[in-house]
């Protein structure tokens, strides 16, 4: 039996707006570390967010170019979590209304073109930055990058192979960085990937087990 590989990939894009989605600290990735705070992106109580119009902007730029259908209303939502990079134990994302769906990208495979369908694009805050020294066996974390603005781009599960997640992820790089929405240095984190894999017979239309390969920061 003859089996093939079926791939979803979630990428994550730092925006490259001057302050954070929800306050209006510096997302400046080299200032030293703890120094672009506020209480908003501390997590303390009472500090309300107020969303940034630059991003909001440039995620529908985003959405455009990837032929998707934008969202007249859309609204923010809670994800609940524990982790020492989430000081308010949620992340502000989007659930069921996200502000961009329904698109699509198509990239050239093995000479031939492949459209990769977009699920959805949506807004959401990044989480701060864990570090650890294996020297002193320490570690801390660096809220800097908390509240960065970060648009997720998730795609059905169209890809076939590896060679075809690399050339999804080439097109979406270079489509990204023509429109100036971000760097995709993802030496600094600015892009990073998820892979959702899984395997089936060829000829199938069911989907396997599915694994999740976490923060892919080169390709």
């Amino acid at each position: 039996m003859e089996f093939e590989a079926v791939i979803g990939m979630e990428v994550h894009v730092e925006i490259n707006s001057r302050s954070k989605v929800f306050c209006a600290c510096s997302t400046d990735f080299h200032a030293p570390p703890n120094t672009n705070v506020c209480p908003v992106c501390l997590g303390m109580p009472g500090a309300l967010p107020v969303l940034n119009r630059d991003m909001v902007e440039k995620s529908i730029m985003v959405g455009l170019a990837l032929n998707c259908q934008i969202s007249r209303w859309s609204k923010m939502d809670r994800k609940n979590y524990f982790y020492p990079d989430l000081a308010k134990n949620y992340q502000i994302s989007q659930y069921d209304l996200p502000l961009c769906h329904h698109g699509w990208i198509d990239i050239e495979a093995d000479g031939e073109t492949r459209r990769i369908r977009i699920t959805r694009a949506h807004m959401e805050e990044d989480t701060a930055r864990n570090t650890h020294t294996i020297a002193g066996g320490l570690s801390g974390v660096d809220f800097n990058r908390s509240g960065v603005p970060l648009l997720e781009i998730v795609t059905e599960p169209d890809i076939r192979s590896a060679r075809e997640a690399y050339d999804y992820l080439t097109a979406l790089k270079q489509l990204l960085q023509y429109l100036d929405v971000s760097d995709c240095n993802m030496e600094e984190g600015s892009l990073r990937a998820e892979a959702n894999v899984s395997v089936r017979p060829v000829g199938s239309d069911r989907l396997g087990t599915k694994t999740e390969i976490k923060n892919v920061n080169s390709i």
